[in-house]
């Protein structure tokens, strides 16, 4: 038996409650949907259900945008050989937005930090964090391509390789 409730007589604070329970269930459905795609895309399911395309079959089972679909399967292909990140995308645990973020500099050694991290930090958070390993990365990188010859007592050249 499917309880109804009378929405006219809910306070204002119970009605907002509800809003807020159904918003987080929406993106939480989202979310699985989203992780997905991948696959449904993999195995050509939505032609097999009569929908043009990927976008099309998103559009009218998830209400996702063309451009949130493309994200989406391109941030599954980034994670190939990474499959803890891969995980949390396809069951939908965590955003794919929160994932994209740490899929630049994700490797097979340190994806279990980095889906601790995306699982732990808000996203705000989590960008700073990225920021700061990628600025830690240009520098290394930098430095291992720098070649000093000295050039007397005073003067030394830096070349950059």
């Amino acid at each position: 038996m499917i309880k109804t409730i009378e929405i006219s007589k809910l306070s204002d604070s119970e009605l907002y409650k509800k809003c807020q329970e159904y918003g987080l269930q929406t993106r939480l459905w989202r979310q699985r949907f989203a992780g997905l795609l991948p696959e449904v895309f993999k195995r050509r399911l939505y032609r097999r259900r009569g929908f043009g395309s990927i976008h099309e079959f998103a559009a009218k089972l998830g209400g996702m945008s063309q451009r949130s679909v493309d994200k989406v399967l391109n941030l599954s292909y980034r994670l190939e050989g990474k499959p803890l990140l891969k995980s949390l995308l396809e069951s939908g645990e965590q955003s794919w937005s929160k994932i994209e973020k740490v899929a630049f500099i994700a490797n097979s050694k340190n994806q279990v930090e980095l889906a601790e991290k995306v699982q732990s930090l808000p996203q705000p958070a989590l960008e700073a964090y990225v920021q700061n390993i990628r600025e830690q990365l240009t520098l290394q990188s930098q430095v291992q391509n720098i070649r000093v010859i000295p050039q007397g007592p005073r003067f030394v050249k830096v070349f950059y390789e």
